[in-house]
């Protein structure tokens, strides 16, 4: 081969030096790193507004999509100068929408004290009326997206505050025929459970009687569809408490999605509430709940698209003397106690006081078996609500064991439950312990 075709055949080659090598590594690094990350953001903005669209959407159809903040607030007027018409306990008389209206006018006038309150004040609802003469209503305020920051203003006092000033007000000037309101509660409501009985489906009265009488939810036991609003107004005799039992119970385990929330009241006022629950409940372990008067109130909430069976429960008195009687004096070697009408959820506003005495030079030694008394937002270490107290202790909350021994052979056992929240309570036995009988120590332990 000769040179001249060797010469025309050689390729240029150049080198890079150090610096020039990693100046075009470090440009392909930025360069794949940039592409990845417009990718992420793309795709990112692209999943945001469809998610937003499609949101948008289904609460518009929904019915949810509101521009203000919504809250509402709930509980009852005690009422003097009124007597009490039984036509009032049917939401669909004319007496019932009259009275409402006039208490409704009122409550506005009363929210007037406070002018924040009057600047967002929507509306009043009064729902039921009850022996006393009580009234039970919510009320509802509505803060527009531009004045967001007012949200911690509305707050249970603030609203309290506002009503019974509003109230001292109107007592300075009220006239012999005008209705005086003597009490007023109000508590902090979740707004899916504010109600208007005049108008809404799936609002039901019920008259609870010896016999057992069955409700379910929507859709039992094919299963029920979410944006579900149930309420259920049980009413006795005034010399009765209504029990409720659920055999059956199955509903989605988020407690915020869908719940069924049952008050001591005729109002969702969570001051009042006996429980709040979701999930699954087996056969063996119903939820049994029993009013501590003659009125309660059940409300079932789903927002979630898994569809469960829901639940059937059955319904009817007991007289209030024996849904309120408990505690005694224990005598003997041995016994067993219980909270009251254990294995159902003892009842709100009740105390028991059991004296156990044992023969003289023993002293008593108590075991709970079972013990369950919890409640939202209790410090058990403080235990200022529902309780049994022994010795100047209290207990609370759920124990897996508890045992404990007299100084003497006397010892009592106290039971509290207040006005809210109520559990299956506990189970107790006692037996009478010799300290100077070892072998008999043995077998107690």
């Amino acid at each position: 081969m000769d040179a001249k075709y060797t010469h025309a055949r050689e390729e240029r080659i150049d080198f890079m030096n150090n610096r020039e090598k990693k100046s075009s590594s470090s440009s392909r690094t930025l360069g794949i790193i940039f592409g990845v990350l417009l990718a992420i953001i793309i795709a990112a903005v692209t999943a945001f507004l469809i998610w937003f669209f499609v949101f948008k959407e289904e609460k518009k159809q929904s019915g949810l999509l509101t521009s203000p903040s919504k809250r509402v607030f709930s509980g009852h007027m005690k009422l003097a100068q009124v007597n009490y018409d039984e036509k009032l306990e049917d939401t669909s008389s004319q007496e019932f929408r009259d009275f409402g209206e006039k208490l409704q006018q009122e409550l506005e006038t009363l929210y007037q004290t406070d002018p924040l309150l009057t600047k967002y004040y929507t509306k009043s609802v009064v729902t039921a009326f009850s022996e006393g003469v009580i009234a039970y209503y919510w009320s509802q305020f509505d803060i527009p997206a531009t004045d967001l920051e007012m949200l911690p203003e509305f707050s249970e006092e603030r609203i309290l505050d506002a009503l019974e000033s509003g109230i001292q007000k109107q007592r300075r000037g009220i006239q012999p025929n005008d209705v005086k309101i003597i009490e007023i509660t109000a508590s902090a409501t979740d707004s899916r459970m504010a109600r208007i009985p005049t108008e809404e489906d799936c609002f039901y009265r019920l008259e609870a009687e010896d016999v057992e009488k069955m409700f379910q939810s929507p859709g039992y036991p094919s299963g029920y569809e979410a944006k579900t609003r149930c309420q259920w107004q049980i009413r006795a005799a005034v010399e009765n408490t209504v029990i409720v039992n659920f055999p059956n119970f199955d509903i989605e385990d988020d407690c915020t999605d869908d719940f069924v929330s049952i008050f001591d009241s005729l109002s969702p006022d969570y001051s009042q509430a006996i429980t709040k629950q979701c999930g699954q409940r087996p056969p063996s372990n119903p939820l049994e709940v029993v009013s501590s008067g003659n009125i309660m109130l059940i409300n079932f909430i789903t927002d979630s698209s898994v569809q469960k069976p829901g639940f059937n429960a059955t319904y009817k008195i007991i007289p209030k003397i024996k849904a309120q009687t408990c505690g005694e004096l224990l005598t003997g070697s041995k016994g067993v106690f219980t909270s009251p009408l254990h294995p159902k959820f003892y009842p709100p506003a009740v105390d028991c006081k059991w004296t156990i005495k044992v023969p003289e030079g023993s002293k008593v030694r108590v075991k709970f078996n079972m013990f369950r008394m919890k409640e939202p937002g209790v410090d058990v270490s403080n235990c200022h609500k529902d309780y049994v107290e022994i010795m100047d202790t209290k207990y609370c909350g759920e124990l897996s064991s508890l045992s404990l021994t007299s100084e003497t052979n006397v010892l009592d056992v106290m039971f509290h439950s207040d006005e809210s929240y109520t559990d299956k309570g506990f189970t107790a036995e006692y037996t009478a312990f010799d300290p100077k009988n070892r072998k008999m120590n043995l077998f107690l332990y």
